[in-house]
């Protein structure tokens, strides 16, 4: 006989070639001489004796591997008929639609039981909106998720069985707690924008807490944080929660802080406690609360002066994002300092005009300045009667050129004279008879002479 390890969706295709299924021993097996037929689910660890070698101690028939005991789990859900069609009835916790398929568990209690719908399923049966503290009757078939290790109602029909008892109770009390106005908005006490010191009250080895000393770090690294370590869920999470108010309340900070990450409604319980609502309404410290998830409201989120979502969400909305400020403020202190600086300069272009144009009219300025266009018109004057004088004189000397060279005297001077007639030049011969007087002028004084003989040129006689 050789043992098989037929995983349980493939039991049937083992069983259609002859493999055989050992009820007492849960596990299927061949024999010997059908090995060949079987060798994809032959294992060696289930069978240390085959092929001669001695088993190892990893080997030990003994021991069962994890597959085998899910395989053997998953045999007794699918061949017991006690698990087929069951009728279930409980209160639905932590519903959660994905698409189109609803998880959720149902609990009295003493216990609690996965339930899946699935997306056809959901189409065909849901008449009415699934809600968390919903008493619902299930009919469906418990199967068993080896990879995922737990077992799962798959659910064929519901039925909406009203109010489970601890939604009931739980809007009995908050309804209770809203008549004596413990929810009232008047009474919410402001957030300080810029807190100083800050306690948390959540517990020491959660996420809520690591995400909020993350934020912390980002957004505002100098402010202090101080943590009160609690219990967040059990029988003694609501009295250590309580003590952690009353000690944050008296220790003088400006806010303080309630949380822990998502779970199940029962885990949530905490926070619905009676006492511990009235601690956070008592308390004179603010009080801002981040527990659980989006879809997770507990009464202790009503009372409180600020809700938030989640643990992070929390962070976000007590500590100001300082860093950025400080950027911001580095930015508008930089805008600032390049504006003056471009006024100053601005400022300085006119103040210089301002003081040219006042040295321009300055009457000292002026004078000075008048005195040297004086003084240089005077010398351009000096300069320029000099240069027409020279000009004139020149001119003068080149007229009295002229004019002596055309004086008759000048040729006086080459042996000529000038002869006149009773002051009359003598032009011709017959301007004077012999007998007469006249006047020869040389060039150094005159000859009185008288006239003795005309003697006519030969030209003239010869006309």
């Amino acid at each position: 006989m050789i043992r098989l390890n037929v995983p349980f969706l493939e039991k049937d295709e083992a069983k259609e070639l002859g493999a055989r299924w050992n009820p007492t021993g849960k596990f299927w097996y061949c024999e010997d001489d059908q090995l060949d037929l079987f060798a994809k689910w032959y294992s060696p660890a289930l069978n240390p004796s085959v092929g001669g070698s001695e088993p190892s101690e990893t080997q030990d028939p003994s021991y069962m591997t994890v597959s085998e005991i899910s395989n053997m789990i998953e045999e007794c859900f699918d061949n017991d008929d006690r698990f087929r069609m069951v009728r279930v009835r409980g209160e639905i916790l932590n519903l959660s639609p994905w698409k189109g398929y609803w998880f959720f568990e149902i609990k009295d209690d003493k216990a609690v039981i996965s339930c899946t719908i699935w997306p056809n399923t959901a189409e065909a049966i849901l008449d009415f909106d699934l809600e968390n503290g919903q008493e619902v009757g299930i009919v469906g078939n418990l199967q068993y998720y080896g990879k995922q290790g737990k077992a799962s109602l798959r659910v064929a029909r519901i039925r909406d069985m009203g109010e489970g008892d601890y939604q009931a109770k739980l809007n009995l009390l908050k309804d209770k707690l809203q008549a004596e106005g413990l929810f009232s908005e008047e009474h919410k006490k402001p957030i300080p924008k810029y807190p100083r010191r800050v306690g948390i009250i959540t517990s020491e080895h959660a996420d809520a807490l690591r995400d909020i000393l993350r934020i912390a770090h980002d957004r505002n690294p100098f402010v202090q944080l101080v943590l009160y370590p609690v219990t967040v869920q059990g029988d003694t999470a609501a009295a250590s929660i309580i003590r952690g108010i009353k000690y944050m309340d008296a220790g003088g900070y400006d806010v303080i802080v309630v949380s822990r990450g998502g779970g199940s409604r029962e885990d949530l319980s905490p926070f619905d406690d009676e006492d511990v609502v009235r601690a956070v309404y008592h308390a004179n410290t603010p009080i801002v609360t981040g527990v659980g998830h989006e879809r997770d409201v507990t009464l202790i989120d009503l009372v409180a002066d600020k809700r938030f979502s989640t643990p992070t969400y929390a962070a976000q909305g007590v500590l100001p994002d300082v860093m950025s400020d400080i950027l911001q403020l580095r930015s508008l202190e930089g805008s600032i300092r390049t504006g003056m600086n471009n006024i100053i300069i601005s400022k300085k272009q006119q103040l210089r005009i301002c003081r040219e144009t006042l040295e321009r009219y300055n009457p000292a300025a002026v004078l000075e300045r008048n005195k040297v266009r004086l003084e240089r018109a005077e010398q351009n004057l000096e300069t320029n009667i000099r240069r027409l004088f020279d000009m004139k004189k020149h001119r003068y000397e080149l007229l009295v050129t002229t004019l002596h060279g055309l004086s008759p005297t000048a040729k006086l001077l080459n042996g000529f004279g000038y002869v006149t007639h009773d002051d009359k030049p003598i032009m011709t011969v017959d301007d004077i008879k012999p007998g007469q007087k006249m006047m020869v002028r040389i060039h150094d004084g005159d000859i009185s002479a008288t006239v003795e003989e005309i003697i006519r040129s030969k030209s003239d006689t010869e006309e």
